[in-house]
C-alpha cells in the first residue's frame, strides 16, 4: 500500500535555513531534490510509503545568498532545473514588495485548500516550512483527518509543530541528505597534513570550550585556519557536520547548529527548559512561556549586540 501525498515546498524558508546551519547541507537540499524527494517517500512514516501525489516548490526567483569564498551570489533561480527535473511544479514568487517579501506563504494556503477539496481524496500534507503562520492550514488539515508532517530544519513554534504527526528537523534533513557516518568512513579521503590540521584545531577548540559552540562559527573559524577543507568537500564527509562527527570527539553532543560535551558543558535550554530558573522576573517568565521565545543568556546576548554594532546588515539573508 502507498500514501497518496502532496509536499508543498517553501524553498526560501527552507534553503536560507539550512543555509545558516551547514551551506554544504543547503545546497545538496536544492541541487539534488531527487535523491532525496526519493528517500523521504521511504523514511520518516507512519505507515505506508509514500506516492507524490503533488509536488510543488514555491521559489522567489530573484532570491539570492553571498558566496564568501567567491564574493559573489548564488541565485535561487540556478535550483529550478534541478527541481523540475526532480518532479516539482516550480511556482515563482517574486517579491511584492520593497523590502522583499512574496506571497509563497499564501499561494500555499490556496493551494492545499485546493487540494483538499480536491475528490482525489490525498491522504497526508507535507509542509516544507518553519513559518508558524501556517498553523491555522494545519489545524484546517487536522479537521479533515489528513497526516501532516513539517519539515522544518530550523525552530519552529510549538504551537505550530503540535499540530503534525511528524517533525523532520535538521538531523532528519541531514539523515536524508547524506549516508550515516559508518558508511562514509571508505570514501573519506584519507588522512594527510590538511585534515591532520583540520583535526587539530576542531579537538583544540573542542576541549578548550566552556559552553557549546555554534557550527556554522566554528566552521568558518576551521576554513580560516584550513583553507583546502571545502575544496575537498570536507575531505570527503560531504558538509562540515559530517566531518565534525567523524573526528568522535569524546562526549559530543550535535544538535541542530550546536556542538558540545555532554559531561562538561551545560545541554543548551530548550523551550521547556529556557525559563522557570528564577533567573528573571515571573511576569518576563510568564510573558517567554506565552509567545514562546527564545532566551539568550546575557554575556551570549551582549556578544550579538557588540557585532550587530561592528558588521552591516547582509541584505541577502534577508
Amino acid at each position: 500500500m502507498t500514501t497518496k501525498s502532496v509536499i508543498l515546498i517553501d524553498f526560501d524558508n527552507l534553503f536560507l535555513t539550512l543555509w545558516q546551519l551547514d551551506r554544504e547541507t543547503a545546497r545538496r537540499f536544492a541541487s539534488d531534490p531527487f535523491r532525496w524527494m526519493a528517500q523521504l517517500a521511504e523514511s520518516h512514516l507512519a505507515l505506508d510509503r509514500r506516492r507524490w501525489l503533488v509536488a510543488r516548490c514555491y521559489l522567489n526567483p530573484s532570491g539570492w545568498v553571498q558566496l564568501p569564498e567567491a564574493g559573489e551570489r548564488l541565485y535561487f533561480s540556478r535550483f529550478r532545473p534541478d527541481l523540475v527535473r526532480a518532479g516539482f511544479e516550480v511556482i515563482d514568487c517574486p517579491p511584492m514588495t520593497y523590502t522583499g517579501k512574496n506571497a509563497a506563504d499564501i499561494r500555499i494556503v490556496i493551494d492545499a485548500l485546493d487540494l483538499l477539496a480536491s475528490p482525489c481524496g490525498y491522504e497526508e500534507f507535507v509542509i516544507g516550512s518553519g513559518d508558524s503562520d501556517f498553523a491555522p492550514l494545519l489545524h484546517r488539515l487536522r479537521a479533515q483527518d489528513r497526516r501532516i508532517t513539517i519539515i522544518s530544519p530550523g525552530y519552529a513554534s510549538p504551537a505550530y509543530t503540535s499540530l503534525a504527526d511528524r517533525i523532520i528537523g535538521f538531523e532528519g534533513i541531514e539523515s536524508i541528505l547524506w549516508p550515516e557516518p559508518e558508511q562514509l568512513t571508505e570514501s573519506v579521503a584519507p588522512p594527510d597534513a590538511t585534515h591532520d590540521a583540520f583535526a587539530a584545531f576542531i579537538r583544540n577548540r573542542y576541549d578548550e570550550s566552556t559552553e557549546p559552540l555554534n557550527l556554522s562559527t566554528l566552521s568558518q573559524e576551521a576554513l580560516r585556519v584550513v583553507g583546502g577543507a571545502r575544496d575537498s568537500d570536507w575531505f570527503g564527509a560531504g558538509s562540515f557536520t559530517r566531518a565534525v562527527r567523524l573526528l568522535n570527539l569524546p562526549n559530543v553532543r550535535l544538535s541542530q547548529h550546536l556542538l558540545w560535551d555532554e559531561v562538561r558543558h551545560a545541554a543548551p535550554p530548550t523551550s521547556e527548559t529556557a525559563v522557570g530558573d528564577g533567573s528573571i522576573p515571573e511576569p518576563v517568565m510568564t510573558l517567554v512561556r506565552l509567545l514562546d521565545l527564545p532566551r539568550l543568556r546575557q554575556e551570549a546576548g551582549s556578544r550579538c549586540s557588540r557585532f550587530s554594532r561592528a558588521t552591516p546588515p547582509n541584505s541577502a539573508s534577508t
